[in-house]
């Protein structure tokens, strides 16, 4: 078996979802009532999907010594068709609350307090690790001289909104598989936020907000390389809330036909080489508005098994690179993974599917939450003193 073969990916997924099933099963981590089930679903999925691409990037560069998107369809779809669904999931979201806050009001220092504490905690935790390792790969030798070392790490201490360089001019700064990418995109429209609630909310935000929305945008301009494609997804994840507000159609989505549509627009869209395709994009925003408005996929996403691989999806997102390389480099050493077979490196990424699983678990239970916790308690408080 090749790493680009689809039996790969349909093995890992089986792994995961079988190892998911017996922690779920042992650990409760107790999600939150409310939730949308399809959403929590799919994203067990795509941050699963997202893995399986970059094991299949991780044998390319070994090979050949290049760190890029793999040949094949399929597979560079699991990560680029993955994180646009990320996209539009998030402005889902977040276009849903302002919907629903539109008479009462949004309370924009719960959101941007919320938003810290989410993502933060747990980025913070795999630089660390990412620079350790790289001090650990360079044997505490500097590769560049301090002030670029220093630069270097501040530049990612900011979610690398203005770009990724190399930490210690090592290579392995791709030890977290290159995910980074995504988060100034997420930064990017969380500030764009209280502006487009102009359009949405009769009690519109403050000033401060608003400013604060100006400058962050007109600062991304300026330092990031934006690639419209993304954008664009966020506009597409924003569809489906509005159908939710104001027409009550979708509430006979859930059946055979339109999840027939949804397999056949999947299957479409591995034709594509990428993302940048506009047709492609509407094809994935057709899947996600369907799954959104409750479209199970005949009760594939409403299984409780892949909502607990929802829950622990940031955490396998950002912690599976680094659970990859640490295997290859330290377990096997490189050279050794390099010239293993197809079949072999297949069978070492099966090996390490249950270890992403239950250490992304741990980084949810152990990191993730106990943050999002405090950020309740901590927006519960400030109400109760009146402070808003």
């Amino acid at each position: 078996m090749h790493p680009l073969n689809p039996f790969f990916s349909i093995i890992i997924f089986l792994i995961a979802i079988i190892t998911a099933y017996i922690i779920k099963r042992k650990y409760k981590i107790g999600t939150p009532s409310g939730r949308y089930e399809t959403i929590d679903g799919m994203r067990g999925l795509l941050a699963l999907s997202v893995f399986i691409c970059h094991s299949a990037v991780w044998h390319q560069y070994l090979q050949i010594g290049k760190w890029a998107h793999p040949k094949s369809n399929l597979y560079y779809q699991f990560g680029q068709t993955s994180v646009t669904l990320f996209f539009m999931i998030t402005s889902f979201l977040f276009i849903s609350k302002l919907l629903h806050a539109r008479e009462t009001g949004f309370n924009w220092k719960a959101f941007f307090i919320s938003r810290i504490y989410r993502l933060a905690p747990m980025y913070y935790v795999s630089l660390l690790i990412t620079i350790i390792s790289i001090m650990f790969v360079c044997e505490w030798q500097l590769n560049s001289n301090l002030p670029n070392l220093i630069s270097s790490i501040g530049e990612w201490s900011f979610f690398t909104i203005h770009h990724e360089p190399n930490i210690n001019n090592s290579e392995y700064t791709l030890i977290m598989g290159g995910v980074v990418w995504s988060l100034p995109y997420e930064w990017f429209f969380y500030f764009s936020l209280p502006i487009i609630s102009l359009f949405i909310l009769k009690i519109k935000p403050q000033i401060l907000y608003i400013g604060l929305g100006i400058i962050f945008i007109i600062i991304f301009c300026f330092v990031h390389d934006i690639k419209h494609i993304h954008l664009y997804a966020f506009i597409g994840g924003a569809i489906a809330p509005i159908i939710i507000k104001y027409f009550s159609f979708y509430k006979k989505i859930n059946n055979t036909l339109v999840s027939m549509i949804i397999i056949i627009c999947l299957f479409l869209i591995g034709k594509y080489t990428n993302v940048s395709s506009l047709f492609c994009l509407l094809l994935i925003t057709i899947i996600f508005t369907a799954i959104a408005l409750g479209n199970t996929l005949f009760g594939i996403l409403s299984n409780a098994t892949l909502r607990f691989l929802g829950d622990i999806c940031y955490s396998t997102y950002l912690l599976h690179g680094i659970i990859l390389f640490t295997v290859y480099y330290w377990g096997f050493g490189l050279e050794n993974v390099k010239n293993l077979s197809s079949p072999a490196y297949c069978a070492v990424v099966f090996a390490i599917t249950p270890l992403v699983v239950f250490i992304s678990f741990l980084g949810y239970k152990y990191i993730e939450k106990p943050f999002m916790e405090k950020a309740k308690n901590s927006i519960k408080t400030k109400q109760v003193s009146g402070i808003n």
